[in-house]
């Protein structure tokens, strides 16, 4: 019961955090002003924007599918298979940070009949690679930026103010708390700790030596980079098109170059473990727009607020297809997410 209530607590503390988050997104900003901006949407490059959408997302399962073959050398996974769990996995995300991961896994293991533990390691260093992809291309982004990227830094900092020395101090002071309870615990042969590393970290640890191995077996090395590089360039257009769409490109000379600043900076809020990245992405994406590029504040939480409604919408749409394709529920994937998610 304990451990219920802890993890019932952490997902509510995770859309408090995405609620204050958007209230530091919205804040200072026209309503009116965002209205009006909508209603001057280009529509006509919905097209083009859903079409590099999904073509981002199919070699994304194409790149997946090419890590899979090496945990089923015999029976290549189907690129539709690959493409219906991605899918599931984005849709279940919007309501349960990281678990559409371990829903996906769950969909491809049931559909092409594979052990567990050998896709979730494919998962597993897939987000690896994007983490290293992600910092890389913030590295370009800030190097870029060079002369404005301390003031951006300040800035996104600044509504906690003066908290964020006392919390640097508070944070230390609990390392050196948790240091000494986690070094009495493991003294202990049947801790919690012990019992969380069983269930949770060494079957982690596992998957992700599975899947960093398929990814060093794999023949396809050379088609993982090149996959990963379109996908991510696909990525830019999500973010550029937008731009063009909403008629800030033009007036701010804001280029694909910019769309790619753009992109990077926003990926952190997406990557941050809130529900579909609600309130993290708008308020990076705010404050990148507003403090980089000049956009006023009203303009740059449009673009936020479309930008992730359309895909929202998108994916949860999507998703919802694909389930009904695949004669899925969404209460059956929910169900063995959590079961895998909560005892692995």
């Amino acid at each position: 019961m304990k451990l219920r209530v802890r993890r019932a607590a952490l997902r509510a503390g995770t859309f408090v955090l995405a609620g204050v988050l958007v209230y530091l997104a919205l804040r200072g900003a026209n309503l009116n002003d965002i209205g009006r901006t909508m209603l001057q949407v280009n529509y006509l490059w919905f097209i083009p924007l859903i079409a590099v959408t999904l073509a981002s997302h199919v070699v994304r399962a194409y790149r997946w599918q090419l890590l899979l073959d090496v945990i089923s050398p015999k029976q290549r996974t189907a690129l539709r298979t690959a493409f219906a769990a991605l899918m599931i996995g984005y849709m279940i995300n919007y309501a349960l940070p990281r678990i559409g991961e371990v829903a996906r896994t769950l969909h491809v293991s049931a559909k092409e009949r594979l052990p567990f533990t050998g896709v979730l390691g494919t998962v597993v260093i897939e987000r690896v690679i994007d983490v290293l992809t992600l910092l890389v291309g913030l590295a370009f982004t800030f190097a870029i930026l060079i002369d404005r990227s301390g003031d951006f830094l300040m800035m996104l900092l600044a509504p906690l103010g003066g908290a964020l020395s006392r919390t640097l101090y508070l944070a230390v002071a609990i390392a050196l708390l948790g240091g000494i309870i986690t070094a009495s615990v493991l003294r202990k042969p049947d801790s919690s700790l012990r019992r969380f590393w069983r269930r949770h970290g060494k079957p982690a640890w596992a998957a992700f030596c599975k899947g960093f191995a398929a990814a060093h077996r794999s023949p396809h090395r050379l088609m993982l980079v090149a996959t990963t590089v379109v996908m991510w360039i696909l990525y830019v257009l999500m973010a550029y098109i937008p731009l063009i769409m909403l008629g800030m490109a033009g007036p701010y000379d804001l280029s694909f170059l910019d769309g790619m600043v753009i992109m990077f900076i926003g990926a952190i809020g997406v990557a941050l473990p809130l529900p579909g990245g609600i309130g993290s992405f708008h308020y990076i994406t705010r404050v990148s727009l507003v403090e980089i590029y000049g956009l006023t504040p009203s303009l740059a939480v449009t673009y936020a607020i479309f930008v992730h409604g359309c895909q929202l919408f998108l994916y949860v749409a999507i998703g919802i297809l694909v389930v009904m394709l695949e004669k899925s529920s969404l209460g059956q994937l929910y169900t063995q997410a959590k079961a895998a998610y909560q005892d692995p």
